[in-house]
This record gives structure tokens, C-alpha cells and sequence, in this order.
């Protein structure tokens, strides 16, 4: 047999088997275990977290007085994805590439990848054109999410603009605007 299966990646609610053949490459995502999984839904073009909220989690104001930004919800919306700048969202998240990427490390889709790092992430950078990055670090590697805040006549939130698996070491020579406190 060419395939086997390589590991089975997870992360709070999800688990998923990946199969690679002998060359290294990604042949299939084995999804049976992941059949609790609710569809993404949408809400006036914001993807709604599983729960139904069209928020992610937050900069709180006591992280946002230490980056000195403005507190807000973490949003994501549908987003555009046509292959030229300005992309962003969902879509954009979902494009081809990169999904595999996201399969194989445990995610069925952007939602539960936005989910995951914006309501547990463990540092923030500070971005291009004043967006930030907020960083969950994992075993050896780490996802970031890149995030700008939107105006809005409700009240402004952070708009997820894209989101990425990243090397242990991509902000290795970068200093972070905030730390999560270490416990214990």
C-alpha cells in the first residue's frame, strides 16, 4: 500500500486523521470523527461561532491599555477571495492552499481555526498598516491571526483578515506587544 496514515491531528473539537503516501504528500483527510461538527453558519455576512455568536473572542480592555489599541470583539466575515490584494475573510482563509494546511493540522475550516486562536491566543504583534497579529503558540508550531479594527455604527470590532499555521520561529526575532501571564 502507497498510503498510510501519518497521525491523527487535533484540537479541542475536533479530530481528524491524515493520510500521506510515501512521498510526504497530504492524500486524504479522514473526517469521520469530526461528525459533531455544526455547519458554518452566517449571520449578515459575519460566520458565526459555533455556539451562534458572531463573536470570537475579544481584546480586552486591560490588553488593549498594554498595546495600546482600542478593546474590542474579534470578528470574521465572509470575506472575498479573488486572488488580488485586498482579500480577506473566510473565503480567503478557505482558499486552496491553505485549507490544506488547516486540514492537517486539525481544523475542518476557518471557523474553527478563528475560534481556536482568538479565544485562546498567547501573544500579540504588532502588524502591517496597523493591523495586529494575535499568536496561539502549539507543540512546534504556532497559528496567527492577522486582525485590523473596522469602524462600525454598532461598535467597532476586529476584523479578521487572515489567518495562517506558522513556524515555531516566525516571530522569533519580533517582540511582542503583549504575553499571556504564565500560570502556576
Amino acid at each position: 500500500m502507497d498510503e498510510v496514515l501519518k497521525n491523527v491531528a487535533r484540537n479541542d473539537k475536533t479530530d481528524i486523521s491524515v493520510v500521506v503516501n510515501k512521498a510526504g504528500k497530504l492524500t486524504n483527510i479522514n473526517k469521520q470523527e469530526a461528525k459533531n461538527t455544526p455547519p458554518v453558519q452566517h449571520d449578515g455576512g459575519f460566520v458565526l461561532t459555533r455556539e451562534g455568536s458572531k463573536d470570537f473572542g475579544e481584546i480586552s480592555p486591560e490588553i488593549a491599555q498594554q498595546i495600546r489599541r482600542q478593546a474590542g470583539k474579534i470578528r470574521l466575515r465572509e470575506g472575498e477571495q479573488d486572488g488580488k490584494p485586498g482579500d480577506y475573510g473566510e473565503k480567503h482563509i478557505e482558499r486552496k492552499g491553505r485549507m490544506q494546511e488547516l486540514l492537517s493540522n486539525g481544523y475542518e475550516n476557518a471557523r474553527d481555526f478563528v475560534q481556536d486562536v482568538a479565544s485562546g491566543y498567547t501573544a500579540i504583534y504588532g502588524g502591517e498598516s496597523g493591523r495586529i497579529i494575535l499568536y496561539k503558540k502549539m507543540e512546534k508550531k504556532g497559528a496567527s491571526l492577522f486582525i485590523e479594527l473596522m469602524p462600525s455604527l454598532e461598535d467597532d470590532f476586529y476584523d479578521v483578515k487572515t489567518g495562517m499555521i506558522t513556524r515555531d520561529t516566525f516571530y522569533k526575532n519580533k517582540k511582542p506587544l503583549w504575553v499571556k501571564p504564565q500560570s502556576g
